[in-house]
């Protein structure tokens, strides 16, 4: 699973275990979240700083549920990186999550 703004070789780029996201996903999906359950299906997706401001609020949601750390350490990764880019003051990028 990589996840990343512009091209999937960039250095800050973000790869986690295809498994452990989809953990995350399902329990979203499960608890009707609409962002991060978007993020289930293997295609490419693109999230914009509106729905990334969104994915930061259900991943904390989602890992103050699981009884499980590798999904809330993943979780954590994502949020970090997310949250790294709507950091920037002009940042109206895009964000790809790419399923291998």
């Amino acid at each position: 699973m990589g996840i990343f703004e512009v091209i999937p070789s960039e250095p800050d780029s973000l790869w986690l275990s295809e498994r452990l996201f989809h953990r995350l996903t399902g329990v979203a999906a499960a608890c009707e979240l609409h962002t991060l359950s978007l993020l289930r299906a293997l295609d490419d997706d693109r999230l914009n700083r509106a729905r990334c401001e969104s994915l930061l609020d259900e991943l904390a949601f989602v890992a103050d549920r699981l009884n499980d750390p590798l999904a809330v350490r993943t979780a954590q990764a994502i949020s970090d990186y997310v949250a790294a880019r709507l950091r920037r003051p002009m940042w109206d990028g895009l964000i790809t999550f790419q399923g291998d």
